[in-house]
């Protein structure tokens, strides 16, 4: 860091004021230029495999903040669920892992409630709870201008007990995968 100690005058209020009449004082912010996550981050969790009777449901992070959405380990839950964006988790986790279904608080809006291809009911027990964290970096896409997407197969996955559990990660907490079993 640069000495800048050298090229200011010091001031003092005691003693003789400046020849101007004007109180100087120095004020000296600093502000990290590389952001460095709060907490450190935690290595990512390995996913057992699914059991036949697991089904793994995706929550986005800010309808579960808009909502105030909890869910916990061992639960019991019964859930409308919707058809999973696939664009989505092949970004995040470019085949690392499948999720079907998304729990979509705004799915009422436009979905037709009354087709029941678009919907599915899913009963069980919570056996998994992963928080998923992802690093973002501005688009290269031209129409996009810059704006912030999430790094490709850059999801990272660490179990919780809850959602209000948070664990160290990289990047920013974009959602949480449940994984029940019937």
């Amino acid at each position: 860091m640069k000495d800048l100690g050298s090229k200011l005058t010091p001031v003092s209020n005691k003693g003789s004021k400046p020849d101007t009449g004007v109180d100087v004082r120095y004020v000296v912010s600093y502000e990290p230029i590389d952001r460095v996550d709060v907490e450190a981050a935690e290595p990512e969790d390995i996913v057992p495999s699914q059991e036949p009777s697991d089904t793994d449901v995706w929550f986005t992070e800010w309808q579960v903040a808009e909502d105030g959405l909890d869910v916990a380990l061992d639960q019991r839950v019964d859930w409308s669920l919707v058809p999973m964006d696939q664009n989505w988790v092949c970004r995040l986790f470019a085949g690392r892992r499948s999720i079907p279904l998304q729990l979509d608080t705004y799915a009422d809006a436009v979905r037709d409630p009354s087709d029941p291809s678009d919907w599915t009911q899913l009963s069980g027990r919570v056996a998994r709870i992963d928080q998923i964290s992802v690093r973002h970096h501005p688009s290269k896409d031209p129409e996009e201008r810059g704006v912030p997407v999430p790094e490709t197969g850059g999801a990272e996955q660490h179990s919780v007990l809850s959602f209000r559990q948070s664990r160290g990660h990289h990047g920013e907490v974009v959602g949480w995968i449940v994984r029940v079993r019937e």
